[in-house]
């Protein structure tokens, strides 16, 4: 479960910041908390939060102590955990260094769902989530499956089947379509290799001309518009993890 605390003054955008986060985390089948803080004060009282969060959301601009004071208050007693800014204001980003913050996320009702749901992917990226699971309604019933487990999706008719690595030798089917399920997978490193196929980079032996190869032996076809980016993909992922 992925903890986050939310600190606002303002009441509107508080609702509206944890009803995002909501539906990023329930399209990504993933399980979450969300506890919210009207003031820096409230939050930096609740100790055991500030311990155990995952994410810290602070708006910049708060009564009493602002979100920039408070973060460096907090990095006092947790070194570790992801904080994230929110502001109108681009001015204040420079500020975030000083606190290694993940994300500044523009705090504006145009803007803010994108910049949040970028600031989560790069979250959930940063915990290393791939062994955690993630629960859909599949036409056999509801399941849940470890993120690792999912060696690659292929469409098939109206679905999508989840074809499960070597170890588990099952597959999954339901009725999503491929680019959803690639879309709600993609911090954890899965890419479409063509229209029909998308691989988890982590089940990828090598990548040669217009073939991948799993590490069950399979080979996928890769679609030659798509070659170029799954190359780069699979060579920049392979750096990140040797």
């Amino acid at each position: 479960m992925v903890k986050i605390a939310l600190c606002d003054d303002e009441a509107k955008f508080l609702e509206i910041e944890k009803e995002l986060i909501a539906e990023y985390f329930e399209d990504k089948g993933m399980s979450f908390s969300v506890e919210s803080y009207s003031s820096g004060e409230e939050l930096l009282k609740d100790e055991a939060m500030l311990k155990i969060a995952d994410l810290i959301i602070l708006d910049v601009e708060m009564k009493g102590i602002d979100g920039i004071s408070a973060a460096k208050k907090i990095r006092e007693q947790n070194d570790k955990v992801n904080i994230a800014f929110l502001s109108a204001h681009m001015n204040y980003s420079t500020d975030g260094y000083h606190v290694r913050a993940v994300r500044f996320i523009l705090k504006t009702m145009d803007d803010i769902k994108d910049y949040l749901f970028e600031c989560l992917d790069c979250v959930v990226n940063n915990l290393n989530l791939i062994d955690k699971e993630i629960t859909l309604d599949f036409t056999i019933g509801k399941r849940s499956l470890r993120i690792n487990d999912i060696a690659y999706l292929k469409t098939v008719g109206n679905y999508t089947t989840f074809v499960l690595s070597p170890d588990t030798k099952e597959s999954y089917m339901i009725r999503y379509t491929l680019k959803k399920l690639t879309d709600m997978l993609k911090p954890f490193d899965f890419l479409a290799v063509s229209s029909n196929e998308t691989v988890n980079l982590r089940h990828v032996e090598s990548v040669s001309r217009y073939l991948v190869v799993l590490d069950n032996g399979e080979e996928i076809p890769v679609s030659q518009k798509k070659y170029n980016d799954v190359f780069r993909a699979y060579t920049l992922f392979r750096g990140k993890t040797a």
